[in-house]
């Protein structure tokens, strides 16, 4: 849908600025999280080697993506973890600059339960055809893009539960003048905020 993209631009504005999937990938590094994952899709996950014990997250996603109830499981593993640390985060940075704004690209936010942990929500969005399109050019195959797609909510409900959209089908920099104009009103939201603390 063009997540990374819009990330990038709020953070050239001089949002605090992090991709969920940073703090996954580290979560599959932890030798109990590696564990109890192989517990519920198989040890044919595991890459082995003399050093430590690795998943194979190619072969990972081809499970959760044909399984659902395997998916969900894994979920219930990674998820708690990846809130502790978007929680850390976000107290890390409040700390030092009360009147930050900070952006996570979450992936699957609606579907994992995520949307109530986060002030306000930014749906970015593009039709169908150019979201499988930009998977092919990361490497996904035609059938793998699909069934990503398809694990996810509609992006018309996603629209619905949005407190702001972005519509990433036309050029960059109609999708720029998006990402100001929401950049805009957060920080005028924050400030306001402040004042009545203040």
């Amino acid at each position: 849908m063009g997540k990374s993209t819009v990330l990038q631009l709020f953070s050239e504005l001089g949002a605090f600025t992090f991709n969920v999937d940073g703090f996954v990938h580290n979560i599959l590094k932890n030798p109990e999280a590696i564990k109890r994952i192989a517990e519920v899709l198989g040890n044919d996950i595991l890459i082995k080697n003399s050093a430590n014990v690795s998943i194979n997250k190619k072969h990972m996603a081809d499970i959760i993506f044909k399984y659902p109830d395997r998916r969900k499981a894994v979920e219930k593993i990674i998820h708690p973890e990846v809130l502790k640390v978007i929680k850390l985060t976000i107290s890390d940075i409040a700390g030092r600059k009360p009147s930050a704004i900070v952006i996570f690209e979450v992936p699957l936010l609606f579907e994992a339960g995520y949307e109530r942990f986060f002030d306000k929500v930014i749906v970015v969005y593009c039709s169908r055809d150019r979201a499988i399109k930009r998977l092919a050019e990361k490497g996904f195959s035609r059938d793998d893009a699909v069934k990503r797609i398809r694990a996810q909510m509609p992006v018309t409900a996603k629209k619905k539960l949005a407190d702001f959209v972005i519509d990433n089908n036309g050029d960059p920099e109609k999708t720029r003048l998006q990402v100001m104009e929401i950049y805009d009103k957060l920080v005028t939201s924050c400030k306001a905020q402040s004042k009545r603390k203040g």
